[in-house]
């Protein structure tokens, strides 16, 4: 009985997947510039997360341009092939990046 009600709910997983609207229309932006590659996705209700690595074996600066005027641009350091994120509530999209060169 149970192997037939795990095989059953796999069988409908895909069915639950494909029915969500907000799934359909999430999309993963991805990009270079200069020692940083970055990352972040449509789709935020409120808020958006851009994720970042520096590619370079020297610590730089990465500016992240967001939409909004109250968010505006934020500075990051961050050390040789470090990652992180960072995260606005009130802009829905990053406008831009630039690498500032080292920190």
């Amino acid at each position: 009985m149970i192997r037939y009600l795990a095989t059953a709910a796999l069988a409908a997983a895909p069915l639950l997947v494909s029915a969500s609207p907000a799934l359909a229309s999430d999309t993963v932006h991805r990009g270079v510039t200069g020692c940083f590659s970055w990352s972040w996705k449509d789709g935020g209700a409120l808020t958006t997360t851009v994720y970042y690595r520096n590619r370079c074996d020297t610590a730089h600066t990465l500016r992240v341009r967001w939409s909004s005027e109250a968010s505006g641009n934020e500075d990051i350091k961050v050390k040789a092939g470090a990652k992180g994120s960072t995260w606005s509530f009130v802009s829905l999209k990053p406008l831009g990046f630039a690498d500032l060169g080292p920190a």
